[in-house]
């Protein structure tokens, strides 16, 4: 136990002298979320969710801290460099079964998700004025496959070298890659998010965009070459003028944590999310 003496000055000159016993066994244990990067839509509902827990969760403070996204989490939690972090299912299916380009043969199951969120869509956007119409049509193309180093740049490489499709790839964060979308130095760009999300809304306003939607013999092949690869649809009139639907891939966001919370904890999380706080998010 530890006495702390406070002093506040009041407008009429009064020094009030207050002493408050503070007990360092109910001092909030720090727990850092890694979120994404400030510039996704994924960022503010990310620390919502820091809220609602530290709220109802009062042993615990949850700060979000902004990262490179899920994937860049997911090998931080791996690697034991943090305890929390925004998740993608995909990235989550790969890292648990030790497959794919980031994970394979390398199985991970010191993990546990917390809960997913959100279905999100792989959004494949192109300019209208580029004259694409297909995913194959990117071919030699100048294209940005979302932010480097994130699960969607992640599973768009995959993807499109299973369909034997090779753009110019650009290289780059998604502010860079808006800038050189807007100003016609690349011909389109991925979004993984809900429909409609705002980064495409935005694109779309600035320079008019199609979607780009999975043939069934695409489908087939990608479906026969990542098992835990899901199948959606962005529903006609999702975007104002897009008057048709558009078959993609679909995945979820969600939070994972390492194994160093008790189950215990993990229900209070989860009571906090989906029961207590659900207003508040």
């Amino acid at each position: 136990m530890r006495r702390v003496k406070y002093f506040l000055l009041l407008a009429g000159g009064v020094v009030l002298s207050l002493t408050a016993v503070l007990s360092a066994a109910f001092a909030a244990l720090p727990i850092t979320l890694l979120g994404t990067t400030t510039s996704s839509g994924q960022f503010p509902y990310v620390v919502s969710i820091a809220r609602v827990l530290s709220s109802y969760c009062p042993d615990c403070s949850v700060i979000v801290a902004e990262s490179g996204g899920s994937l860049e989490n997911t090998k931080k939690i791996r690697s034991g460099e943090a305890r929390m972090g925004s998740s993608v299912a995909y990235i989550d299916n790969e890292s648990y079964l030790g497959r794919g380009v980031n994970f394979k043969d390398k199985p991970f199951h010191d993990f546990r998700i917390l809960w997913y969120y959100q279905k999100s869509l792989l959004q494949i956007v192109v300019a209208q004025d580029s004259g694409i119409e297909t995913l194959h049509d990117l071919n030699g193309r100048p294209f940005s496959a979302g932010g480097t180093g994130t699960a969607a740049s992640s599973l768009v490489h995959e993807i499109f070298d299973i369909l034997d499709i090779h753009p110019n790839y650009f290289e780059s964060g998604q502010i860079e890659a808006t800038n050189a979308y807007v100003g016609k130095k690349i011909d389109g760009v991925v979004k993984i998010g809900s429909a409609p999300d705002n980064f495409v809304v935005y694109l779309d306003d600035s320079r008019p965009v199609r979607f780009l939607s999975l043939s069934q013999e695409d489908m087939n092949k990608i479906l026969k070459a990542i098992p835990g690869a899901r199948i959606s649809f962005l529903p006609m009139k999702a975007y104002e003028g897009v008057d048709y639907d558009v078959r993609c891939l679909a995945t979820y966001h969600g939070i994972q944590a390492d194994m160093s919370f008790s189950q215990e904890e993990g229900y209070r999380f989860f009571k906090a999310m989906w029961e207590d706080g659900k207003e508040m998010w």
